[in-house]
């Protein structure tokens, strides 16, 4: 499969060569962009793949620069045993040629199944030389693909592959119909087990990444939840998950690619809402920028501009332009991949270069704004003292854009609302403009915070606390069930934080209890602004009696108890032989002991454990109630 990537990382350089860009030709330095060794475009059968049985032709394509342009090649069939059933060789010339082989020149058809290889060689005008020999398989598949069959794992069936396989469709093209992903990561695999080849796209980028390659083991986690389609393209590695519905479409997938993501990215994805129809939820388009909507997150696949800039599309027509006389906004788009009409509503402006708090609770009453913290995403907080009275708050020093309210201590931001009463105190205010809420929450002079909830360890009765670290946050390493939390101040309910994001979120006073996953965290809080985060924490063990002696951990497994990891491991008693446990490989976060084979761990103690025995042990800790045992 590496060539297939090699081929498949050629197209934007031929790109470069064959597309009008927005840039005078003299700006770029073609000899430096077009001298290079000839190329292996594509093959058919492709390197690894399957063809099937009967009738097929073999065909190469070729690619070089304008420097050096193409000038022979040579293409061999050949058994398993390496004997040569067919071969060409012929004379090429430009930047793109192909040789081909028809397969009645070699009887195909009669061809029995198993492996057959091919040799591939081509040669420029500057006698620069690329070869290349692959082995491929004739096989019962019903199209010609790169493996025998592909499976869906992931956490929505326990990562079983067995469970979910798809279908092939078309040409190296896998479908799997009306699965629901639960929103959580997934991969691809070559088989109904783990243990060959899988597929992941951590970047949601809409090209899969195989774990034989370097850097190519991550999961596929961008959000998506059920039921979909999944399609999957083995020799491109492209994919696409597309809400299971029964919309005609002209197109596999649509993107927003522009000056905002540089042309290429998944974050902007539509989503098919009716025939023909589809709509982007939101994007935040500046003054001058330019766009298109592409069927692939790249330029492979068509692509759709308006050389009229009229509200209807062309295909490969030019960049889409946001006119440089309107303002920094947020818009959704609908297009029609049938008409190809598109609509842009306004949905709000974009973020201001300021937001200030002003009224007659404050000492400058309504003359002057006192800026708020930007602490990005829309929301803005500030720590302040206020007097009876009533407050708004406003953008860029203004009131062409002004949100105010009726509810006091939290409410909805309204945009050019009444003004807020507020009673005398002083409060970290918070006001997210995205969401349009706002909220006063008195600063009671916190002295400590704490986790509680159904799936903390203390339940809703005792807080598990977490550590000032300083810097105007808190955090801890819990162990957490199912279920939901919440954090408070001070040990009581005055002042407490929710909301209904997980990982990370904006808490805000009297919020909805947070929804968490079962597993261990670094679990954080900014009270002032009211943001918290839950990261997924991995616990190990290290010490001069582990393999690894002070270099590296050996990381421990969860139980199944809330909190609690375990690992099997061979330790070495000796002069000063000991462990310690600690998170995510680094010192930040760890526990030691003196006691042995079982105690309870101190956190950050400079007391290591001592290991007094030699032998094989079952380490395990709980990160919440700090026990531990070498058995």
């Amino acid at each position: 499969m590496q060539l297939s990537k090699q081929l498949l990382s050629w197209l934007p350089l031929l790109l470069l060569l064959t597309l009008v860009v927005s840039c005078d030709r003299d700006e770029i330095d073609l000899a430096a962009n077009t001298d290079f060794p000839p190329a292996i475009l594509s093959s058919s059968p492709s390197p690894d793949g399957r063809v099937v049985a009967g009738d097929f032709d073999i065909r190469v394509v070729f690619a070089d620069g304008s420097i050096s342009p193409l000038q022979s090649g040579t293409v061999t069939l050949m058994d398993s045993a390496m004997t040569e059933i067919a071969s060409a060789s012929e004379n090429l010339e430009g930047l793109q040629d192909s040789i081909v082989i028809q397969g009645l020149s070699f009887d195909a058809e009669n061809l029995a199944l198993g492996i057959y290889n091919m040799s591939v060689s081509v040669t420029d005008t500057k006698g620069q030389t690329t070869e290349s020999t692959f082995s491929f398989e004739i096989s019962n598949l019903p199209y010609p693909a790169n493996y025998d069959a592909i499976y869906l794992a992931g956490a929505f069936n326990g990562w079983t592959p067995s469970n979910n396989q798809l279908t092939l469709i078309g040409p190296n093209l896998w479908e799997i119909q009306e699965v629901d992903l639960q929103g959580e990561a997934w991969k691809l695999v070559d088989g109904p087990e783990f243990g060959g080849e899988d597929f992941g796209d951590p970047e949601c980028d809409g090209f899969m990444n195989s774990n034989q390659a370097a850097g190519g083991n991550g999961d596929t986690n961008c959000g998506a939840s059920g039921p979909v389609n999944i399609r999957f393209n083995d020799e491109t590695l492209s994919y696409s998950v597309t809400p299971t519905v029964s919309f005609a479409s002209q197109t596999m997938g649509l993107y927003l690619l522009g000056t905002f993501n540089n042309f290429t990215g998944s974050d902007y994805q539509f989503t098919l809402i009716e025939d023909n129809t589809w709509e982007l939820g939101e994007v935040l388009l500046e003054p001058g920028a330019q766009f298109k909507m592409a069927e692939m997150p790249d330029f492979v696949g068509i692509n759709y501009g308006d050389d009229n800039n009229d509200g209807v599309a062309q295909v490969g027509g030019s960049n889409i332009v946001y006119a440089d006389s309107l303002e920094k906004a947020y818009y959704s788009i609908t297009f029609n991949d049938l008409s190809l009409a598109y609509e842009l509503e306004f949905l709000r402006l974009g973020a201001p270069e300021s937001v200030g708090i002003l009224g007659d609770a404050l000492p400058d009453g309504f003359i002057s704004d006192v800026d708020m913290v930007d602490e990005g995403n829309g929301v803005y907080t500030i720590n302040i003292e206020l007097t009876d009275g009533v407050v708004k708050f406003r953008a860029n020093d203004n009131w062409d854009l002004n949100w105010g309210g009726t509810e006091f201590p939290s409410g909805t931001a309204v945009v050019g609302g009444s003004d807020i009463p507020v009673v005398a105190g002083t409060y970290n205010v918070t006001l997210d403009i995205n969401n349009l809420t706002y909220s006063f929450v008195e600063d009671a002079g916190i002295t400590s915070v704490g986790l509680v909830g159904s799936a903390s360890p203390g339940g809703w009765d005792d807080d598990i606390q977490l550590v000032d670290q300083g810097d105007g946050t808190w955090s801890a390493i819990i162990g957490l069930g199912e279920g939901v939390v919440k954090f408070r101040a001070n040990g009581n309910w005055d002042v407490n934080w929710g909301g209904a994001d997980f990982p990370n979120g904006t808490g805000t006073q009297n919020g909805s209890d947070i929804t968490v996953s079962p597993g261990i965290y670094i679990v954080t809080l900014t009270p002032a602004s009211g943001a918290y985060s839950f990261e997924a924490a991995s616990i190990g063990l290290i010490g001069s009696a582990t393999s690894t002696a002070w270099t590296s951990d050996t990381d421990m497994t969860p139980t199944g108890v809330v909190g609690e990891v375990s690992l099997t491991t061979t330790l070495t008693a000796g002069d000063d032989a000991a462990v310690k446990f600690r998170v995510n490989d680094d010192w930040a976060y760890n526990w030691g002991g003196t006691e042995f084979p079982r105690g309870t761990a101190v956190f950050n103690t400079p007391d290591n454990i001592p290991v007094t025995t030699s032998g094989e042990y079952t380490v395990t800790f709980n990160v919440n109630t700090l026990e531990y045992s070498f058995d």
